[in-house]
């Protein structure tokens, strides 16, 4: 197992909570990519050191205990750029990731199918090209004998590749949105009604897809099993309806990220409704965090608020007060009363779907 070190730099020095919450999420993230978190690191700090992420003095403390530790990496929640990382990576000796290396590693161990490899490669390559841009510079221009030189040459020659392969994907990529949008094309005319299921990692997704189709797609109890959206036809009250199980949220998900699986989300736009899964068992203040931050992506996928229809998952694992409680603090956000289920007893389950039919969610 990988030994690791969590970082991170909190800028809003207010925050006392939710920052908390986030690195808690982290950790699971960290450690359901495979690594053992041996401890963190925290720094205050209204501004974000331009070289280290960290100020100085906190890089030399980090080093320090890394090298006590004997840590392999050190994970930053804090998106770096590529000059914040090659600095840290030269300093401390070690692997650096930020939260999009991470969250792609896991991509990585769960990809299954075509489209999520291409698009966990496009994701790599839109952060790849501009470190290999900054890491060549300072290798091959920084003593270069003349603009001819064989270095000057092989910094062209390896972002052209890079550049050639990312084009290739995208191309790729579109021949797979076609078919995608001809698969909907189909499903319109029929006039079979369409809903995914989304929401953030562990809420439950999974398990209600299971559910809702007597199937038993595997559930590992880790960050971003699903990365491809996975449909399946049922039959109900003698209609027919599409469920699409797409993949997880998560917070501070970078904006390059999403847009590099836009084939995957474009899913969420197409269907008639989504249905924004919540894990009503999770404590009040991660709750309100985790809901703020599945409508924040919902809008910036541009999903129309009307199709969302919240869900409150993992109800048997909490009392008629609280559950009142949650109810009320997702109506006061979306301004509609939640469905509240058991996926795992299938409880409230014809009631989801008898509300969906009769669109009175």
């Amino acid at each position: 197992m990988k030994r690791g070190i969590l970082g991170f730099v909190r800028t809003d020095i207010k925050d006392r909570f939710i920052y908390r919450l986030k690195l808690n999420e982290f950790t699971k993230i960290a450690k359901g990519a495979g690594y053992e978190i041996l401890d963190e690191v925290v720094q205050t700090s209204e501004k974000i050191d331009p070289s280290y992420v960290f100020g100085k003095g906190k890089v030399e403390e980090l080093k320090i205990l890394a090298n006590r530790l004997q840590i392999d990496s050190l994970i930053m929640y804090n998106t770096l750029n590529s000059m914040q990382k090659i600095n840290l990576e030269d300093y401390l000796g070690l692997s650096v990731l930020d939260r999009y290396d991470l969250i792609l590693e896991i991509f990585d161990q769960n990809a299954g199918d075509a489209i999520s490899k291409l698009q966990i490669e496009l994701a790599r390559l839109e952060r790849m090209i501009p470190y290999v841009r900054k890491r060549a510079s300072i290798l091959y221009f920084r003593d270069r004998p003349g603009p001819r030189s064989l270095g000057e040459y092989g910094y062209h020659r390896t972002i052209a590749q890079l550049l050639k392969r990312k084009k290739k994907i995208r191309e790729k990529l579109e021949k797979y949105r076609y078919l995608k949008e001809i698969q909907r094309e189909k499903r319109r005319e029929l006039g079979v009604l369409v809903f995914t299921l989304c929401g953030f990692y562990g809420a439950g997704k999974t398990t209600l897809f299971n559910a809702l189709t007597n199937l038993k797609k595997e559930i590992k109890g880790i960050p971003f099993t699903t990365l491809s959206s996975k449909s399946f036809l049922i039959k109900y009250s003698g209609m027919e309806l599409i469920v699409i199980d797409t993949i997880g949220f998560a917070f501070d998900i970078d904006p390059i990220l999403i847009k590099s699986f836009e084939v995957t989300l474009e899913d969420l736009r197409d269907a008639d409704y989504d249905l924004l899964i919540l894990d009503a068992s999770d404590e009040e203040q991660l709750f309100k965090a985790k809901l703020d931050t599945s409508l924040e992506i919902l809008n910036k996928l541009e999903i129309n608020k009307e199709k969302i229809l919240p869900v409150l998952n993992k109800t048997d694992l909490i009392d008629k007060e609280e559950l009142i409680s949650k109810m009320n603090i997702v109506e006061e956000k979306i301004n509609k009363e939640p469905i509240y289920i058991s996926a795992f007893y299938k409880y409230n389950i014809d009631k989801l779907l008898n509300s969906i039919l009769s669109k009175k969610i």
